[in-house]
């Protein structure tokens, strides 16, 4: 056998092997996922927090979305017409609760499914992350943040620009977070385009927050938006460590470079986003929740000693958030 034949004998056997490797992880990540989702919808979740709201939407959303359309059209758009159309679909054909624990098991599956298989070298990181209280939380009591999480993040993964646009446009309207993390990151867009340093990315960033935390009150009366009657725009009191682990999380990147800066642009100019609200408004919280799996994401791409020192922030991080909730009703998600 020739040279030349012998190389491209034993290229289409490694080309074969990798196939085969791609595939078999695929089967592994697809039962995890499958698994994942399976387990947190099969939850008692009746003695979680808002389980019974949920029910609610899921008999009376039709009611609510013709509600709010005699209310006109931007009312409606403030206040998540997708995920009342998802029930008000749902529900026409199965039970309230079938309706809950379908959703919960689709967004689950569906987050745990685009993660995994993120990036092969890191599974077991991967997860890890999936295992958070703060990931969690999104398929065990903000059922509508996680819904809009699983959309984001199949757009975010999409390699069809057009299915991208559309899926993570439609989010919005499924859990109005993600009004500001398209702004976020329609920013981080602009800023590399521009070719804008990290310095002046991290004032635009830091400024939006401040506007926001200062208008988002004003903004959401005037929309008729349904979190002026749930949450309270402004800060309780709060420890300080959120901050503090946050800030330390956008250290460790910011010493990456310029080229990890500019590559994640839209990760870390969420974290800025938050940290320069922190202090002045608490829901801005659940807008950086709902970009966090991408920061974390974001933490694996990290070079040299930053990388350890991430993910040991993180797993410090996972549980000290395990801890307390220790002896708490639900592991704690019983109140949010």
């Amino acid at each position: 056998m020739l040279p030349d034949e012998q190389w491209s004998l034993g290229s289409g056997i490694s080309v074969h092997r990798v196939r085969v490797g791609c595939a078999v992880y695929k089967l592994l990540v697809l039962f995890v996922a499958v698994g994942y989702g399976g387990m947190l919808s099969q939850i008692p979740a009746e003695h979680f927090k808002d389980f019974g709201n949920y029910l609610i939407y899921a008999e009376h959303s039709w009611v609510r979305l013709l509600g709010m359309l005699d209310r006109g059209l931007l009312v409606t758009l403030s206040n998540e017409p997708v995920w009342l159309l998802i029930n008000a679909g749902l529900g026409a054909f199965l039970t309230a609760e079938t309706v809950v624990r379908i959703i919960i098991f689709g967004s689950a599956t569906s987050v745990a499914w685009l993660v995994l298989r993120s990036d092969p070298r890191h599974f077991i990181w991967l997860l890890l992350f999936m295992l958070l209280p703060v990931v969690l939380k999104n398929h065990l009591v903000h059922l509508r943040q996680g819904a809009a999480i699983a959309l984001f993040l199949w757009g975010w993964f999409s390699p069809s620009r057009t299915v991208r646009s559309v899926l993570m446009g439609v989010t919005p309207f499924v859990h109005a977070s993600f009004f500001f993390v398209l702004a976020v990151h329609l920013v981080a867009k602009g800023a590399r385009c521009l070719k804008l340093g990290p310095d002046v990315r991290t004032l635009v960033f830091g400024t939006m927050g401040v506007g926001v935390a200062f208008g988002l009150a004003w903004l959401a009366s005037l929309l008729g938006a349904r979190q002026v009657e749930t949450y309270n725009f402004a800060m309780t009191d709060v420890s300080g460590l959120g901050f503090v682990f946050w800030l330390l999380v956008f250290v460790i990147m910011v010493m990456d470079g310029r080229r990890f800066l500019r590559e994640h642009a839209f990760e870390t100019g969420i974290i800025v986003f938050y940290l320069s609200t922190y202090w002045l408004i608490e829901i801005t919280a659940r807008i950086f929740e709902s970009g966090m799996l991408l920061v974390l994401l974001a933490g694996l791409a990290l070079t040299g000693w930053r990388r350890p020192a991430f993910l040991v922030a993180i797993i410090v991080y996972g549980i000290m958030t395990w801890l307390l909730r220790m002896g708490q009703p639900a592991m704690g998600f019983a109140g949010g």
